[in-house]
């Protein structure tokens, strides 16, 4: 695995519970908006719906949720970015078995030093699996980092009421790469 990157307990602990509340807590206010995505294989009928949340594309903030990530001690801060290309949550809801959403890369157009990280927001029995077979549990607070053009996909699981996990490209600082 020596171009992915696992760091467990990536945020503290506080941080990340703020950060999930925010996003999964439909008790509370404001309610986090939720968007109905065909992203995931939509021509292979594959009988569920994946549920998406863009926070930063197209050069700009996206969503509110960035005032959450962003300032001191926010994840946009520890991962200390050269530039952002897109933050996108994700969250498909439990299903009867596991089925991968299939290989992709998350955004075709970035340069090649781009990386792809993404952040569980949820224990469960999913996972990200990549093209070299090798597969990446899902585990709450857990930040995988790799190339942007390595391919992968995702899961559905079986276990929780759902799997959501949070997708940042980027440009890594070059100071901390």
């Amino acid at each position: 695995m020596s171009d992915i990157i696992i760091q467990d307990n990536f945020l503290e602990a506080s941080y990340f519970k703020k950060l999930t509340d925010y996003v999964l807590d439909y008790d509370k206010e404001p309610i986090f908006n939720w968007f109905m995505s065909d992203v995931v294989r939509p021509q292979q009928n594959i009988g569920y719906t994946q549920w998406a949340h863009i926070v930063y594309g197209y050069g700009m903030v996206q969503s509110d949720f960035w005032n959450q990530i962003d300032g001191p001690g926010g994840l946009i801060e520890k991962l200390d970015p050269y530039t952002i290309i897109r933050i996108k949550l994700n969250l498909l809801t439990k299903h009867t078995e596991i089925s991968e959403s299939g290989m992709h890369i998350d955004v075709p157009y970035a340069p090649d030093v781009a990386v792809t990280s993404i952040l569980y927001m949820n224990s469960n029995n999913g996972y990200t699996k990549f093209e070299t077979g090798e597969k990446v549990e899902s585990v709450a607070n857990r930040l995988v980092t790799f190339p942007n053009n390595m391919m992968h996909t995702g899961t559905t699981c079986t276990d929780e009421q759902y799997r959501c996990v949070m997708n940042i490209d980027y440009i890594k600082n070059q100071r901390t790469a």
